[in-house]
């Protein structure tokens, strides 16, 4: 059996398993006008803008468009508009390595020179989880494009692009000692799969993975000249305007390439809590394996998903930025709680606004979180107190200079509010205080009172 499921799948399976208890704090009756007011700025004629679904459980709860698909046209974005999502379209081409695995029809510890021969004999092997987890060392391509003085707007053919990677005699680090984002890796894996299973990219998802779970307006877009109806197209600000940011002759697929809506967006969703992909029955568990590097560090990245916590909560998730085009997919799995946002202009950062959506649906569990930092906290050198309160499932610095107001969560015990970094600090796991830092002043002491 090439691909066995070792105890680091049973542990992740443990760790990063959902919790049907927690479901109950999710919001259902949030007024849609306080999600229109997350995308006020864009919902208007002349714009670009975004569409947004809302999951939970196994259905939409909210979905809209704001803003224009086209311009030229005046046809606006909605829920069927089909969008170009950048590098989420990462976990699609991951998945697919996922489901290969699964099937046995390659070993995730395969050398990829088996796959891909044009490929350097380093000094250490890479490989196939050094693709998918970003720590095969090899250059990125696009800066590789740019080195050689080319750009993402030639029209290359995937073997010219092969062929520039292959051609570097370096690599950034060990294979697998380290970690560095590279499109690279996910070029590379189009080969794998189709010496693999005899398919393109395109056709394996297609058949083992989109038609499986009904996303019948999603496909990774491997041919320039094709018409993909209710595309949106992409647009960068311009003045007072807008100017068109599409790249029409662009194909590139696995670092990004996929089209989809925010309807297919829930049934991809779904596959993780009820997987429909028969001939993949540890899809869950393969997904979310992390990746390890050689010094036994874990990574905080498996499959192309981001596995981290906001305010406490569990979140998984990719976003993508090209030519334009903004997105992002974060899922809550305790909650069984996600947002998908797609954008079409771009300046907009739809991270912000996926997070904005979920400190409103998750507000209780946020809140139940955020209660040990709230109270009176002083420093003893200046005399001076300041109040830490929760509102709308956030932290509230209140004084009456600025800066005050909103505390954006960074991490756990992190926080940040205008230039000043806050560092709670703990004794015994109680929040006993914390240390600011405000420009050149770093570290200063307040006492939780």
């Amino acid at each position: 059996m090439i691909y066995k499921i070792s105890l680091i799948l049973a542990l992740v399976t443990l760790s990063f398993s959902f919790s049907v208890a927690a479901q109950g704090q999710v919001n259902r009756n949030i007024e849609s006008e306080k999600i229109d007011q997350i995308f006020s700025q864009w919902d208007k004629d002349g714009s670009p803008g975004c569409a947004v679904g809302i999951y939970h459980e196994d259905e939409i709860i909210y979905q809209n468009g704001y803003g224009e698909a086209n311009l030229d046209h005046g046809i606006p974005n909605n829920p069927e508009t089909v969008f170009y999502i950048g590098s989420v379209s990462k976990q699609f081409a991951a998945a697919a390595i996922a489901v290969l695995a699964d099937m046995e029809k390659i070993s995730l510890d395969d050398d990829i020179n088996d796959y891909i021969p044009q490929m350097p004999e380093y000094d250490e092997t890479i490989r196939v989880k050094d693709l998918v987890h970003h720590t095969s060392g090899i250059y990125d391509l696009y800066s590789l494009l740019s080195l050689a003085g080319m750009s993402v707007e030639d029209v290359l053919s995937l073997e010219e692009k092969v062929e520039l990677i292959s051609s570097q005699s370096t690599l950034n680090f060990t294979p697998g000692s380290d970690d560095l984002y590279s499109n690279s890796g996910y070029t590379l894996m189009n080969i794998i799969i189709e010496e693999a299973s005899g398919k393109t990219l395109r056709e394996f998802t297609d058949e083992y993975i989109f038609q499986p779970l009904g996303m019948e307006n999603t496909h990774f877009h491997d041919d320039r000249t094709m018409v993909v109806p209710n595309r949106a197209m992409s647009y960068q600000p311009d003045g007072d305007g807008f100017r068109l940011s599409y790249i029409n002759n662009f194909e590139g697929v696995g670092p990004g390439g996929l089209y989809t809506t925010i309807g297919d967006m829930l049934k991809w969703d779904q596959n993780f809590y009820d997987n429909q992909i028969e001939e993949a029955p540890n899809f869950y568990d393969i997904m979310h394996t992390p990746g390890v590097l050689t010094n036994g560090d874990t990574l905080d990245y498996a499959f192309a998903l981001n596995l981290d916590e906001h305010k406490g909560q569990k979140r998984y998730g990719h976003g993508g930025s090209f030519m334009g085009f903004r997105a992002d997919y974060r899922r809550f799995p305790e909650h069984h709680f996600s947002t998908a946002v797609f954008c079409n202009l771009g300046n907009i950062t739809p991270s912000n606004l996926t997070r904005q959506i979920a400190d409103l649906y998750l507000e209780e569990a946020f809140e139940e979180y955020l209660e040990e930092y709230t109270g009176i906290y002083h420093n003893s050198d200046m005399d001076v107190d300041y109040e830490i309160t929760i509102a709308d499932g956030n932290l509230y610095l209140d004084r009456k200079a600025s800066p005050s107001g909103e505390m954006r969560y960074i991490d756990r015990d992190e926080y940040r509010i205008g230039g000043w970094n806050f560092e709670f600090t703990r004794n015994d796991g109680e929040v006993d205080g914390f240390k600011v830092s405000s420009g050149r002043a770093r570290d200063v002491i307040f006492e939780k009172r």
